[in-house]
């Protein structure tokens, strides 16, 4: 069995969001059960060629693309598991810019359907050509979703597995931009009822199986949950081939008995290092070395679906309780300001650090007694999952991955704290129950040690990927 996965970003050479960490690991996590895995994925300008000794291929071709002919070639490394192979398709056309999706001020490029259209095109070329073998195409949100149908129009056999990692992108196109495709593939698209195509509908219509990153999402989805009616009919009519798979995480580099960013390593048997990586987590953002205070990290984009119009109308309440709270993230500028506003009303309390930053973000999962991520929509979540392998207990809301990774707690069971519905005084009540558990003291330790048992490596998503590779 050869597998070809197929995403416009692959950590660690590309990274805009989560799919790049699946696109990163997964591959590698298939490796052991199957003859071949190659990633293809774009060589962006950002990637350091010579830090991944990325070599030069004999394969070369070209695309038409309108009345355009547009050159390709193929670059290829090993990762580091001396197994798979990824595939970098140079165009600098179209990938020789600082972005991946987009420009600096934060605006999709103005030619992102064209970019996307030609990277399939010239993964399509590549297999048909006899290039790169093939038995398996796994494809990855929208950018890629019309490959299956083109698949199809030159009756290769390959089976085709499209993941969805987020229905709220489309990668919808017009009818003048449908004049672009293979004339084979573009008398077989479906329009939607805005008078366009979607490239997402396009994967989920013509793929042999469809999976998302949890069973909670693809539940959800099923039951049209943020979903229109057109887009339903669509997603229903495949819902024999569709199910949700729970993304895993890399246990090596999110390890707290290993990770290079903190200062203590620790374990579920031994957690004097959890609490040594607070009070350098406190002393690290300049809050009140208040050992004995509850505190709550964040890391997450700064967007309302992300819970932030729950918590920071709590903020100020939970500080007169004795809670302390880190966040790390940017996005909304109106978020942003409420943040930093809060930390300056509390500077001993509330820290906010505006951007991303690794080494804080592995000191945050290390050094929090709590991960506070209520979501209102989450098609899996990554954090919530480092979280619990640092014993740093996450609450909740329960949707979509996070529904499905973290258990209720009770006196004798349970991992986190989950509240339901989407409420902010369901919020209250359950943060507050997480205070007064934490308070308990044994209770707290036990709390912790469930949660660091927990398996989310990759190796349980490859397994159940492999099983339906198979059906």
């Amino acid at each position: 069995m050869n597998i070809v996965f197929v995403s416009v970003e692959v950590a660690p050479y590309s990274k805009a969001g989560g799919l790049a960490d699946v696109a990163g690991s997964l591959p590698q996590a298939l490796a052991p059960y199957v003859n071949a895995v190659q990633v293809l994925t774009p060589l962006y300008s950002q990637i350091d060629r010579i830090k991944y000794d990325i070599q030069t291929t004999a394969i070369k071709g070209k695309i038409s693309l309108g009345k355009k002919i547009i050159p390709y070639a193929l670059h290829q490394t090993m990762d580091i598991d001396g197994k798979t192979k990824i595939g970098f398709i140079e165009c600098d056309q179209f990938f020789g810019r600082d972005g991946i999706y987009t420009e600096s001020d934060g605006e999709g490029f103005a030619d992102n359907n064209l970019r996307y259209f030609f990277f399939q095109m010239v993964v399509l070329d590549l297999i048909s050509s006899g290039s790169i073998p093939v038995d398996i195409l796994h494809c990855n949100d929208h950018h890629t979703g019309l490959l299956p149908l083109m698949m199809k129009t030159l009756q290769l056999k390959v089976r085709t597995i499209f993941t969805i990692h987020n229905f709220l992108y489309h990668g919808h196109f017009s009818a003048e931009e449908l004049n672009l495709l293979p004339g084979s593939t573009k008398t077989l698209l479906t329009k939607t009822q805005w008078d366009n195509y979607s490239a997402l509908l396009e994967g989920i219509d013509h793929s042999d199986i469809v999976t998302t990153v949890s069973p909670g999402y693809a539940l959800e989805l099923l039951a049209g949950l943020n979903v229109d009616v057109h887009s339903l009919k669509r997603i229903q009519a495949v819902k024999a081939n569709f199910s949700g798979i729970v993304n895993g995480i890399d246990t090596e580099y999110w390890s707290p008995e290993r990770d290079q960013y903190i200062p203590f390593h620790f374990s579920k048997d031994d957690l004097d290092g959890k609490r040594k990586n607070k009070a350098a987590l406190l002393a690290k953002v300049g809050l009140a070395p208040d050992m004995d205070a509850p505190l709550l990290g964040s890391i997450s984009r700064l967007v309302e679906n992300k819970g932030f119009p729950l918590i920071n109308k709590l903020l100020d309440e939970f500080v007169e309780l004795g809670a302390k709270f880190i966040f790390l993230g940017s996005g909304s500028p109106e978020i942003t300001d409420q943040l930093r506003k809060a930390s300056k009303r509390h500077p001993q309390h509330i820290a906010f650090d505006d951007g991303f930053n690794e080494p804080l973000a592995h000191l945050i999962e290390a050094g929090s007694d709590m991960f506070l991520m209520p979501s209102r929509l989450e098609p899996c979540g990554l954090n919530q999952l480092y979280s619990l392998r640092y014993g740093t207990i996450p609450i909740v809301h329960r949707t979509g991955g996070l529904g499905d990774t973290v258990d209720p707690w009770t006196a004798d069971s349970g991992t986190g704290f989950v509240f339901e519905p989407y409420d902010i005084n369901e919020l209250r009540k359950t943060m507050g129950l997480a205070l007064k558990v934490y308070h308990s003291g044994s209770d707290w330790v036990k709390l912790m040690q469930r949660a660091m048992s927990m398996d989310f490596s990759w190796d349980q998503s490859a397994k159940q990927y492999f099983r339906l590779y198979n059906l």
